[in-house]
């Protein structure tokens, strides 16, 4: 059974500032915690990851994994390809609503990530629960950080 984590924050950017920073899944690593390492396998013709393989080390395991993303205006979501040794399931994405200021240059972002996995080590529901929970936290928490840089 998988369990989810869903959160929102407001960031001081333009929407598409943000939506160019969630895109650029080669550098997650550098502000998602937990993400050690990312390498993206497939580009679409506009540029956009489809498919990336994925470096974690979260609190209870360390992990490798290949994740499908599918792109629209406003986010990007995701989902696992077939299972990983601590994974059985994992889909996630990130929605944005916002508004730009063209004249100058800034805006705010309303984000929103959610998160559901379901792990394949025998780990309580409650552990589950938090790994998921603080994932959610720390990812809007490194994203809000360098956006607003």
């Amino acid at each position: 059974m998988a369990v989810e984590a869903e959160r929102t924050v407001t960031i001081a950017a333009a929407p598409d500032r943000v939506l160019a920073v969630v895109r650029d899944v080669a550098d997650q690593p550098s502000w998602w915690p937990g993400v050690r390492s990312s390498e993206v396998l497939e580009h679409d013709d506009q540029g956009r990851v489809l498919r990336a393989t994925i470096g974690s080390d979260v609190k209870v395991a360390t992990d490798t994994f290949e994740v499908a993303y599918t792109h629209t205006d406003t986010g990007v979501s995701w989902e696992l390809v077939g299972s990983s040794l601590a994974q059985r399931h994992q889909r996630g994405s990130w929605t944005l609503a916002g508004a730009d200021d063209p004249a100058s240059g800034t805006g705010t972002t309303d984000v929103t990530l959610r998160l559901e996995l379901e792990a394949s080590l025998p780990l309580p529901k409650l552990v589950q629960r938090r790994i998921v929970r603080d994932t959610v936290v720390g990812a809007l928490a490194g994203l809000k950080a360098r956006c607003e840089a």
